[in-house]
């Protein structure tokens, strides 16, 4: 078995300090340290900070950040800031945005917006990971990469359409086997060329997102997206590899999130990380047994805890604030089933935007006597007596 890449457990996670004034840095540095937090994992939604034009690159702002961390001793977990568009990149070229099941087209919002199989998106996500390869990836407080985030979603554009039909002649080679493997003959459903298969859709072979006359169809199509996205985060940890030839690389699982074969992509990632989320009402054991299938992915070997909520959340029907010591209960959870980190989402609440009510380490109360903060320097003292002892390589 693999040992970890870390020399400690790394305490911390997200921080996005490019909302908030500089002054406001150093108040979290001073908090963050005082609770023994030594890791923030930073950049992974600044890709229209960084390009704010085509040929247009500005690290200024980055640079300032890493500036402070390494000031302050934290390790930096760096995301390459992938998984949303520039504005500008979708007004410019419109194929990098998905097509919906519906057949829509969308326009610039959300996040995870990016069409796995546009020229565009591929060109120039593996153009910005390479820079910022080139440019911290030679730091000692660079301990991981972070590419994407939370890869999931699908598209059904034309872009897609044509490559759905390369994946299947190379997994089929012949249209006899695939009409065979899918049963096409129900229905009158039998392709006479590749040019006919068309992308299971509202417009096509499915009834609703969940049933097609095809199932054959609708799996493949599945697997496809998921080969589509692993080949987004190859092209990108080549790019990282043309600048830094050690860095672990990872990027953020979702437990049992069924649209990615998991096992697959692990083989092609340095580390595994997943994000953990569970409800109110959530089984403990289920919670233990995804950690377990998360350790499980690369044969036994620890992975990190990249994100868990140190109260609330915000995007579930009921958000209910962890009782105390909860919090606590559930990092040790993770390190008894496999995790070497303990991290959040996130270290400061948000001031606007979609996420402002998610909880987060320091609060809107914006002061260091919160039950959280209280709870996280227990929490972070006792990770630093224990040293490596409960490390899991």
């Amino acid at each position: 078995m693999k040992r970890t890449p870390f020399k400690h457990f790394l305490f911390g996670g997200d921080w996005n300090p490019e909302q908030w004034p500089k002054e406001v840095w150093l108040q979290d540095m001073r908090i963050l340290t005082n609770v023994h937090m030594n890791e923030a994992t930073i950049n992974v939604f600044s890709w229209a900070q960084l390009q704010p034009g085509e040929n247009e690159y500005d690290f200024s702002t980055l640079d300032e950040i890493v500036h402070v961390l390494a000031q302050h001793h934290f390790h930096i977990v760096l995301a390459t800031s992938t998984a949303a568009l520039p504005a500008w990149m979708a007004k410019k070229y419109p194929d990098v945005e998905r097509t919906d099941f519906y057949g829509r087209q969308h326009r610039f919002g959300e996040r995870h917006n990016a069409c796995p199989n546009s020229p565009t998106f591929q060109k120039y996500s593996a153009r910005l990971a390479g820079r910022l390869a080139k440019r911290y990836g030679h730091l000692d407080e660079v301990v991981c990469w972070h590419i994407s985030n939370e890869y999931g979603g699908s598209c059904y554009c034309d872009h897609c359409a044509q490559a759905f039909r390369i994946w299947l002649k190379n997994k089929y080679q012949s249209l006899e086997a695939l009409n065979e493997a899918w049963y096409t003959h129900f229905w009158g459903h039998t392709f006479y060329d590749w040019d006919e298969i068309f992308p299971p859709n509202d417009l096509g072979d499915a009834i609703d997102e969940r049933y097609t006359t095809l199932s054959g169809m609708s799996i493949d199509y599945r697997r496809f997206t998921s080969d589509s996205m692993l080949n987004n985060f190859i092209s990108e940890k080549k790019a990282i590899r043309q600048f830094d030839r050690i860095t672990p690389i990872t990027t953020n699982f979702m437990g049992t999130y069924k649209n990615l074969d998991y096992f697959k992509w692990a083989e092609e990632i340095d580390i595994i990380s997943w994000d953990s989320y569970p409800a109110y009402n959530t089984p403990i054991s289920l919670t233990a047994m995804k950690h377990d299938l998360m350790r499980g992915l690369k044969n036994g070997q620890p992975f990190m805890l990249m994100e868990q909520t140190p109260s609330q959340q915000n995007w579930q029907p009921y958000n209910a604030i962890k009782q105390p010591g909860q919090m606590r209960e559930l990092s040790y959870q993770a390190i008894a089933h496999g995790a070497d980190t303990i991290q959040y989402f996130q270290l400061r609440q948000s001031r606007g935007g979609t996420e402002k009510f998610h909880s987060a380490i320091i609060s809107h109360a914006d002061h260091d006597q919160t039950r959280i903060l209280k709870e996280t320097a227990q929490l972070g003292q006792e990770l630093a007596a224990i040293g490596t002892q409960l490390m899991n390589g």
